[in-house]
């Protein structure tokens, strides 16, 4: 599908698309998520300002795995602030959301005319999304001249050129990549890599120039640097000449869509070594069942460790995987503390006023309902500068052990 998707209050009568829909309303209905996560809950009786947020995800195509995971977590913070009843500013203003779902199909011309509409909608705050660089980056001028805030919720590629209306909430890759190769390189004892990446995006190409341009830095040898496009389907020239440079281990920078099928190529060519990838992608159930479980063994990073979550965060993970289809990823923590942080603005602004929720953001700090610490200094960039990185090794479907170097 393509275009704009419907605006949603997500409450008790409406829990979203591409959710569970019977789990998620009768979790509404037995008041699961009104006291977790709650902000000052207001009075279901007095009347409160409906906010209204713009959200564009890639719902389909290789990075869907990803959108849909911003999307959701998105849809359950909007459900939890709304389940309480509101939120209420510092002068006692009374809130509560609606969302939009907007599907950008992949294509970065998409994501910018779904954020022009989110612009010349005066009711809209703030624009969600994408978690994907192929939207993120080319809205990122747009929002600059628009003066619309832009929260990304996934999107780790370098930005060439900020503007104090930029933000993401989110890990970014020049940050994870050079910590996870620190110390997978230690523990596989890689002197000899190899690079498979998706010249198509602009995240996964960033993430194989990281891991180019480092070599020298963490001692090892880059042996094959081999590109192919986003919908490819074989991989064989590539697969032959990263065999040809006899690695330790093959970087695979490439959407979860595209990477299922260079994984299982890889493995089918003959080539058995570790394998690491960035985003956290290995971690992510649809890449261990698309690829039958080949990714087992395989590193990655990720902003957080749910094989390890306690209080609060457990608690969400549990609540979010019984509420929609695909399991929790940081994505999904990505598009929740997304929404968060257009709320914390509004409450700190008392208001719905898009300049003052971008002067808050330009030096915003707090933490999420999940622990997620969200910093800000813009300028210099958008980027958080409290970002958290774990790096994990894939012991099983959904599965992660941490590794420490």
């Amino acid at each position: 599908m393509s275009g704009r998707g419907k605006e949603r209050v997500v409450n008790r009568e409406n829990a979203g698309r591409g959710v569970s829909r019977r789990t998620f309303v009768s979790m509404a209905a037995a008041g699961a998520a009104g006291t977790l996560f709650a902000p000052a809950i207001i009075g279901r009786a007095q009347a409160a300002t409906v906010v209204k947020l713009g959200h564009t995800q890639p719902l389909t195509g290789p990075s869907a795995a990803y959108g849909i995971r911003g999307r959701d977590g998105a849809l359950l913070a909007v459900k939890h602030i709304n389940d309480a009843g509101g939120f209420a500013d510092q002068k006692g203003n009374k809130y509560t959301l609606a969302m939009t779902e907007d599907d950008m199909v992949n294509d970065p011309k998409q994501a910018a005319t779904l954020f022009r509409q989110h612009a010349i909608d005066p009711q809209i705050v703030a624009s969600l999304g994408p978690t994907n660089s192929v939207g993120f980056l080319p809205v990122i001028p747009v929002a600059g001249q628009l003066k619309l805030p832009l929260i990304g919720n996934g999107s780790g590629a370098p930005v060439k050129q900020w503007n104090p209306w930029a933000y993401r909430v989110n890990t970014v890759a020049a940050t994870a990549v050079p910590a996870m190769l620190k110390v997978v390189v230690k523990v596989a004892g890689i002197k000899r890599l190899g690079i498979m990446y998706d010249q198509t995006q602009d995240a996964q190409s960033g993430d194989a120039r990281i891991a180019r341009d480092i070599a020298g830095e963490l001692g090892y040898e880059v042996v094959a640097f081999e590109a192919f496009r986003a919908g490819d389907q074989d991989f064989s020239p590539q697969i032959a000449k990263v065999k040809g440079g006899k690695p330790d281990a093959i970087y695979i920078a490439a959407a979860t869509g595209d990477g299922v099928k260079v994984v299982s190529q890889v493995r089918t060519g003959g080539l058995d070594q570790p394998l690491i990838t960035g985003y956290g992608s290995f971690r992510d159930p649809v890449y261990w069942d698309g690829t039958g479980g080949k990714v087992q063994g395989g590193y990655t990073w990720a902003a957080l460790d749910f094989s390890t979550a306690t209080g609060k965060l457990k608690e969400w993970e549990t609540e979010y995987n019984k509420a929609f289809k695909l399991e929790a990823t940081e994505f999904s923590t990505y598009g929740y503390n997304s929404v968060w942080t257009v709320v914390e603005c509004i409450k700190r602004t008392n208001g719905t006023d898009r300049n003052k929720i971008q002067e808050a953001l330009a030096n915003l700090a707090f933490t999420t309902p999940i622990g997620t610490k969200v910093t800000f200094k813009n300028p210099p960039h958008g980027d958080n500068l409290t970002p958290a990185v774990v790096v994990l090794q894939v012991t099983g479907r959904g599965q992660a052990k941490a590794v420490a170097g």
